[in-house]
């Protein structure tokens, strides 16, 4: 009789979120598979990877942003130590200014104490090409998450640790019992996903308000311009590379399907023409699909139905700056 192969938890997706959970899991020396197989739509897969606990509009701080944000700091450093690989990328924001931003920052920098976090006087020592007739004000600390070199670097991790199931999971396999479940005889206690906007089609998760996004990215090249920095103005634009830069990005609550649309890269670049007159080449216009709740809070539970089953997603597009902390988290109700 075959013996059935055992592990304590089952972690279904290696996006952002599964992979965070997983090296949490490592930490605590929890044994766990991951069980991925690589699709189109997904939003980690496509994100430009912009961490920013400032939101940019309103100039405030971002939920949690006093913890989440030097745990996140922390962690991928930690994490580029172990795969060692580069992918973590701290850089500054310059906000380009309006005729009046200069006023409202100053205003939210005071009532918000965000000594912390932005630079307020106007500055004019952008390359030119830049359009910087108000000067910009800056927000730091920021990051560049180069998150496709990150999950692929951690899925070659998983490969040699033993703990990767390239098959594609589908919920009917799974076999529930009162104490644990089985899975393509693979038994273990828990099972824990993480498939980002793919679990709104999961039975156990109906009942969850989701409410995700299609966003539209370009990654482009700009020749003879520089930034060390990223430049927001309407869009973000992110150094990635020698004259290279992402350009994002868009929201659409309504989509038909996971192609690239006109309008959205013609948002894109008329965006760009209100920061810069340089032309620009464009590489690769990039979607996904980002998985957000109606409450624009993340959810990570066990589910009170189904007590062997749990979900770590909805971490929407600021997933870089919570995904650390929030995985943390996760194992704390796991364990």
């Amino acid at each position: 009789m075959q013996k059935t192969e055992s592990t304590d938890i089952l972690i279904v997706g290696q996006g952002l979120a599964g992979t965070l959970l997983s090296y949490q899991l490592f930490k605590k020396n929890i044994a766990h598979k991951v069980i991925d197989t690589l699709k189109d739509g997904s939003a980690s897969r496509a994100a430009a990877g912009l961490i920013n606990p400032i939101v940019v509009k309103r100039v405030t701080k971002t939920w949690q942003a006093d913890l989440f944000y030097p745990y996140a700091h922390q962690l991928y450093q930690e994490l580029e130590s172990l795969l060692q690989t580069r992918f973590y990328y701290p850089m500054a924001i310059n906000k380009l200014y309006g005729s009046d931003d200069e006023q409202f920052w100053h205003h939210r920098y005071e009532k918000e104490q965000l000594d912390n976090y932005i630079s307020v006087k106007a500055r004019h020592d952008l390359p030119n090409g830049i359009h910087q007739p108000y000067g910009y004000g800056t927000i730091k600390p920021c990051a560049r998450l180069d998150m496709a070199t990150m999950l692929e670097s951690y899925r070659q991790f998983l490969q040699k640790n033993d703990a990767l199931i390239e098959k594609d999971f589908k919920d009917e396999d799974l076999e529930l019992t009162d104490n644990c479940l089985q899975w393509q005889g693979l038994s273990a206690n828990k099972v824990i996903f993480c498939r980002g906007s793919f679990d709104t089609e999961s039975r156990f998760f109906s009942h969850l308000k989701w409410n995700n996004t299609k966003g539209e990215l370009l990654d482009v090249k700009v020749a003879g311009l520089k930034l060390n920095n990223i430049i927001s103005k309407g869009v973000f634009v992110m150094p990635v590379g020698e004259q290279r830069f992402k350009i994002g990005a868009t929201y659409a609550h309504h989509w038909e399907n996971l192609l690239p649309t006109e309008n959205k890269l013609n948002e894109l670049a008329d965006k760009w023409q209100t920061i810069s007159s340089l032309p620009l080449k464009i590489k690769q216009q990039i979607t996904g699909i980002r998985p957000t709740l109606a409450d624009r809070r993340p959810v990570l539970k066990m589910l009170d139905d189904y007590p062997q089953i749990g979900i770590f997603n909805g971490l929407g597009s600021r997933g870089g700056l919570m995904a650390p902390y929030l995985a943390k988290e996760m194992v704390a109700k796991i364990q």
